[in-house]
């Protein structure tokens, strides 16, 4: 830590030019996440090194998930990022917040970014840019996280609308917006159960797997209808100028540049131009039936693919309880799915076709009823801060 201070006092020390306001930034703070110890390790490893760096801090301690919500849409304090300091349902509340906020303005979404400090029991994200430590892991990505703030390393990122098929247009229910994933089955419901084993310790990962195994409450089938679309590289049909928006050259845009002359633009010899590329496939969907112990679907924000995709992931059909408790704590120990890709997709309509009631899926590892879905890809849609092997 002090030799972090010492590199980031030189942010703070820097002259700011009198037309130019500091940077500020609002820090979206889960007191619970962490085992309640959120708070204390933000404020100690966190938030000295974002006022070494000159940044002004605004932080919100959040009750529950529609405060995060509510209290991003309801934000009018000008800011120049959203920091989270919580895990993967915090960032899903953010996300779905300004997604509700700019209801789908692509352009101000990303112009708003957004940074990920590893503070929750589950940080998918942070977990997939920030490179792997011997010891003290959790403090040193704590520390990479608030580097990339304050270094203003940016990357975009894809994201998902999740709405219901089937909504009551009377009492409709409002889209879920994530950057992970849906998971649905005997693993997952076993995964969000095992801080209800916390009388084990340590051990309370191996525990849930081998008292779960016993319990019929878990989603040991997974039978669905699923229709999805191929992805797209981009087409005439899939083609938006939203999407294809550069904001890197549009970001210093000020409103008085509305009335100057615009600037001839040559384009590169490489250039495509989608909205004369036909694809017939895309945008047509193909069904599939599932039946499986385990169901992924994943964005792709790690791996440069040529086109926006969603992994489709399944278990086998059948397990049984000894693999199911091996599979279980592979899963726990290397943070892998013990699934295998089937296939790409870009959107995805899904129907389960189940009897149980309390059935559960979880997206970004935050349960919602299971019920026919319409899950939509956006590429690209969101800003965050990574370190620079990743920006």
């Amino acid at each position: 830590m002090h030799q972090y201070c010492k590199d980031v006092v030189r942010y703070g020390d820097a002259s700011c030019p009198t037309n130019v306001r500091p940077r500020h930034v609002t820090v979206i703070l889960n007191p619970t996440a962490k085992k309640r110890t959120a708070k204390k390790l933000f404020q100690k490893y966190c938030e000295p090194l974002l006022h070494l760096a000159g940044i002004s801090v605004t932080v919100i301690d959040t009750q529950s998930g529609s405060h995060a919500r509510e209290a991003i849409k309801n934000l009018e304090t000008a800011t120049d990022a959203i920091i989270i300091a919580g895990g993967d349902g915090t960032l899903l509340d953010v996300v779905t917040g300004l997604m509700r906020k700019y209801e789908h303005d692509l352009y101000s979404i990303r112009q708003c970014p957004i940074g990920v400090l590893p503070l929750g029991s589950t940080n998918t994200i942070a977990s997939m840019f920030y490179r792997k430590y011997e010891d003290l892991t959790d403090i040193r990505h704590m520390i990479d996280a608030t580097m990339a703030i304050i270094k203003n390393n940016l990357r975009s990122i894809d994201a998902i609308e999740i709405k219901l098929i089937n909504n009551d247009p009377a009492n409709p229910v409002k889209p879920v917006y994530a950057v992970g994933g849906i998971d649905w089955g005997a693993w997952s419901d076993t995964h969000a159960r095992i801080e209800k084993y916390w009388y084990w310790g340590s051990l309370r990962k191996y525990a849930a797997y081998v008292f779960s195994g016993y319990k019929s409450q878990l989603s040991w089938k997974c039978n669905a209808e699923m229709k999805y679309t191929n992805p797209c590289k981009g087409c005439s049909r899939c083609y938006s100028k939203d999407l294809s928006y550069n904001q890197s050259t549009n970001s210093n845009r000020r409103w008085w540049h509305a009335f100057l002359p615009k600037r001839q633009t040559f384009v590169s010899e490489n250039h495509v131009d989608y909205s004369k590329v036909i694809n017939e496939d895309c945008g047509v969907f193909h069904n599939m039936p599932i039946s499986t112990t385990e169901l992924c679907i994943k964005t792709e924000n790690v791996s440069n693919q040529s086109a926006p995709l969603l992994k489709i992931a399944l278990g086998p059909e059948n397990v049984s309880y000894a693999t199911f408790v091996e599979e279980g704590w592979k899963r726990e120990r290397d943070n892998e799915l013990p699934i295998n890709p089937i296939l790409d997709a870009k959107d995805i309509e899904l129907y389960p076709q189940t009897t149980k009631e309390g059935q559960m899926f979880y997206i970004d590892h935050e349960e919602y009823d299971l019920k026919p879905i319409q899950i939509k890809l956006l590429p690209q849609s969101v800003t965050i801060f990574c370190p620079e092997s990743n920006s």
